[in-house]
């Protein structure tokens, strides 16, 4: 009831001041909506302005800790097309692909990519069992917005991301494999920062991130992570690495040296890569064991120096490569899936499974080995998220979703013999 008479009150006191109040709330109204017409349409004419597209670089995670990704766009009022400095499952680096986008005012102006569009999406999906993925967005908020450079936040996890217009003469292919080739070249794992000729710390390198790795008095680790996207010519960190006050930014890749050179004016530093000690312990022959008793004496050989190994055989005459992670952390190898060979046209995928034949299409799963038995070394591997699966299974990947069985590998130990 007393709602009613407040409601009342307020409409006596609304009818009593209509000549007045009418006009100011028509004029605020129409003045808000205009604003936001108005940014919508600013937001659109500046990012349909570049002729050859944007820049943007997307960074994943929360606070952006994952790293930077290259996307390049170019939009037309309606669709965007992208392509991108890594591959997906349908599309290779560079390749180009389009898909709906919209501008529109809610609580800012926002920017959406509202069709799926594998490139941006590909981050906002999980990743396999129990995995979050990139936790990326594909929803963002314009935060400024001119001609030479736009700012955007993610909606979900808030990052911040930077569009920058492409010269009229920059080639999307060239560009994008330019960074790509960098990318293969420098994706070690185990690197040392170097300032004025002093060591400063060592640093490992996962896909887009340097991290640093520090265990207090009691023993409690803590792991710091320093994101930065890859460039043409080496890469750019997400914020400055600060060493006794000075920012260090940019980096030039020396493939020669193994060695990221900075190129801030002034700025004598360098992040090097070293090889640690316990890679070149894995390196020589075992043999693989099964749970039936099969052995096979293979060689486990260097792929990628202080980062991976290779082993190579053959299923039915299709050639078959294991690639092996080094673990720094457990000293050890790991087993990630992967795609080992191919078979008939078709990708042959390795994944975690259980006894009777079921699996895990999961890209993101690790077998992570441990060492049994030193002498000889005896190194075992369980699947990280279920350790009950036991089986490496090896699947051939058809159309639309379907797989094709081809073999299994249960309980798998390695036993080195030189």
């Amino acid at each position: 009831m007393r709602k009613i008479k407040i409601y009342g009150l307020l409409t006596c006191v609304c009818l009593m001041m209509q000549s007045c109040l009418f006009n100011e709330d028509d004029i605020f109204d129409e003045s808000s909506a205009q604003r936001a017409i108005a940014s919508v349409n600013e937001c659109q004419e500046i990012l349909k302005g570049a002729a050859n597209g944007w820049l943007l670089e997307y960074y994943t995670g929360e606070d952006g800790e994952y790293g930077g990704f290259n996307v390049l766009a170019r939009f037309d009022g309606n669709n965007v097309i992208m392509a991108a400095d890594f591959a997906t499952d349908n599309y290779e680096i560079g390749e180009e692909s389009t898909s709906l986008y919209k501008v529109e005012s809610y609580q800012g102006t926002e920017l959406s990519f509202d069709s799926y569009n594998e490139l941006i999406h590909e981050f906002c999906e999980p990743s396999g069992y129990n995995s979050p993925g990139y936790a990326g967005d594909y929803e963002f908020v314009f935060r400024s917005v001119s001609k030479e450079k736009i700012v955007l936040t993610g909606k979900k996890h808030g990052v911040t991301l930077i569009m920058t217009p492409l010269p009229a003469e920059t080639n999307w292919q060239e560009k994008l494999t330019n960074i790509a080739n960098v990318v293969s070249q420098a994706s070690y794992v185990t690197y040392k920062l170097i300032v004025n000729g002093q060591e400063i710390t060592k640093m490992g390198q996962e896909e887009h991130a340097f991290s640093v790795t520090k265990v207090d008095e009691t023993g409690e680790t803590t792991v710091s992570l320093y994101p930065f996207i890859y460039t043409e010519e080496g890469i750019k960190m997400y914020e400055p690495l600060v060493v006794n006050g000075v920012e260090i930014n940019n980096f030039k890749w020396d493939n020669e040296n193994l060695t990221y050179i900075c190129t801030d004016t002034g700025v004598d530093a360098k992040i090097e890569f070293y090889c640690p000690e316990g890679y070149l312990n894995y390196l020589g022959n075992y043999i693989l064991q099964l749970a039936n008793g099969q052995r096979i004496q293979l060689e486990l050989k260097q792929k990628m120096i202080g980062k991976s190994f290779a082993m190579n055989f053959a299923l039915s005459g299709t050639p078959i490569e294991f690639v092996y992670n080094y673990n720094m952390t457990t000293d050890c190898i790991d087993v990630p899936s992967q795609t080992v060979g191919v078979y008939q046209g078709y990708n042959v995928l390795l994944y975690p499974g259980i006894p009777g034949g079921n699996f895990y299409a999961d890209d993101s799963a690790v077998f992570q080995g441990r060492i049994a038995n030193t002498d000889p070394l005896t190194i075992k591997f369980t699947y990280v998220n279920n350790p009950i699966c036991t089986l490496m299974l090896l699947v051939y990947q058809k159309t639309d979703g379907w797989y094709g069985f081809s073999t299994m590998f249960q309980d798998v130990t390695l036993i080195k013999v030189d």
